[in-house]
C-alpha cells in the first residue's frame, strides 16, 4: 500500500516508518503538521535533515483546523494513490485511542485507511523503549518539561543505559516511560538502521516555553536547534 507517515521526528515516528517498510509499504512521504509556534516538541531543522537521510520527501502541512489536514490528505489520495496513514502511535496507551479516533475519523474523510504498527503486547511501553533501542535507533531528547524532568536530561541519548534511568524516573515520578503521554520529554533521533547517513546536531540554544493547561502549568526547556548535518556513517 502507498502510504504517507505522520513524521515528529521522535523514536516512535522511525518505529513506525521501519515497521511499515517491513510489512511492504511504500512510503510516499514523511507528513509533517505545522500548527505551533513556537514548535516545543519537534525541531523542523532536524526533520528536514532525517528526511535526507531516509530518501524520502517530507511533506510539511500548515494546519490551522481540521479541514487544512482533511484537504490534504484528500489531495494525496487522489492524484498521487496514497491509500493509507501510518501513525507512531503505541497501540493500547489512552494517548493512543485517542489519537486513533480523531485520525480515524479525518482518514475515512480523505478516503484512507489509518494504520497503526506499532503493538504493544505487554501494555507497559518500557518494552516498546527497549525495542527501540535494541533495534539500533539513536534518539536524542530535546525537550523535557521540568515538572518532571530535570535539564540535565536535555541532550542526552537513549540508550541501553540510560532508558534504566528513565524507567526509574518514571516510576518516580508517575509518568509514561517512552513520553507516551506528551507530557514529561520529546525525543529527536539522530541515527537509525534506514539512515543512510548520521545526523549531526551543530547550533542550538536552550530556550524555555511556559505552557498553561486546564491540568497543570508546565516549564519546557527545549534544545532551539538552528543546524544540522549529515555525516557517514563510521
Amino acid at each position: 500500500m502507498k502510504v504517507v507517515v505522520h513524521w515528529s521526528g521522535g523514536k516512535e515516528s522511525y518505529l513506525a516508518y521501519s515497521k511499515a517498510v517491513a510489512q511492504g509499504h511504500e512510503v510516499a512521504y514523511l507528513l509533517s503538521y505545522d500548527y505551533k509556534k513556537p514548535h516545543i516538541f519537534h525541531s523542523f531543522s532536524v526533520m528536514e535533515v532525517q528526511s535526507k537521510a531516509l530518501g524520502v520527501p517530507q511533506l510539511k502541512v500548515k494546519v490551522k483546523k481540521d479541514a487544512d489536514v482533511v484537504e490534504t490528505l484528500t489531495r494525496l489520495n487522489r492524484k498521487e494513490g496514497i491509500e493509507g496513514i501510518v501513525t507512531g502511535d503505541i497501540s493500547g496507551t489512552s494517548d493512543a485511542q485517542m489519537h486513533q479516533a480523531y485520525y480515524d475519523m479525518l482518514s475515512k474523510a480523505a478516503g484512507m485507511s489509518l494504520i497503526l504498527p506499532i503493538e504493544n503486547p505487554s501494555k507497559d511501553t518500557y518494552d516498546v523503549l527497549k525495542e527501540e533501542v535494541n533495534a539500533g535507533i539513536k534518539p536524542i531528547v530535546n525537550c523535557v518539561n521540568r515538572n518532571y524532568i530535570s535539564e540535565e536530561w536535555l541532550g542526552r541519548v537513549l540508550d541501553g543505559a540510560s532508558i534504566k534511568d528513565l524507567k526509574a524516573l518514571a516510576d518516580r515520578r508517575g509518568i509514561d516511560v517512552c513520553g507516551e503521554d506528551g507530557k514529561s520529554y520529546h525525543t529527536m533521533v539522530i541515527d537509525a538502521p534506514l539512515f543512510k547517513s548520521t545526523i549531526e546536531i551543530g547550533k542550538f540554544k536552550k530556550k524555555v516555553i511556559k505552557e498553561k493547561t486546564q491540568s497543570e502549568k508546565s516549564i519546557w526547556i527545549m534544545m532551539n536547534i538552528k543546524e544540522a548535518f549529515l555525516r557517514p556513517k563510521k
